[in-house]
């Protein structure tokens, strides 16, 4: 999904030990650029959490993340959301499982490493 080659470059901005949690590190900056590049999801979510926090403001981070959590920042339906974060999160191999309940949502891609044959995971849960 993402080469050996930029995996490796990344960790020298992510403090992990194993190249799956440098790659996990990676995924999810990808997918966070894909997210906040559209300009629907731009403006309908912001980003929150512990991993923003990591992101966005310590360095380096704290604990190592595998999810994504979004609040839906205009009233509304997470529907159109859900589906836009599916028409613009588009490079994973596998098709991504969802589930919306409540107030909020979640969507999990599912992954193998690029160097071990593990699975990872990114998870997004937007919330209402």
């Amino acid at each position: 999904m993402i080469p050996k080659p930029h995996i490796a470059k990344w960790q020298d901005h992510a403090p992990w030990k194993q190249f799956y949690q440098v790659e996990q590190d990676l995924v999810i900056s990808r997918a966070l650029v894909e997210i906040f590049s559209d300009d629907f999801l731009k403006e309908n979510l912001a980003f929150r959490g512990g991993t923003a926090l990591h992101k966005l403001y310590l360095n380096p981070a704290p604990r190592y993340s595998e999810d994504i959590d979004l609040v839906q920042i205009k009233a509304g339906p997470i529907k159109p959301v859900m589906e836009r974060l599916k028409e613009v999160i588009t490079f994973f191999e596998e098709p991504r499982k969802t589930q919306v309940k409540g107030h909020g949502a979640k969507a999990l891609y599912r992954f193998t490493s690029e160097y071990e044959e593990i699975r990872l995971r990114l998870k997004l849960e937007p919330t209402i």
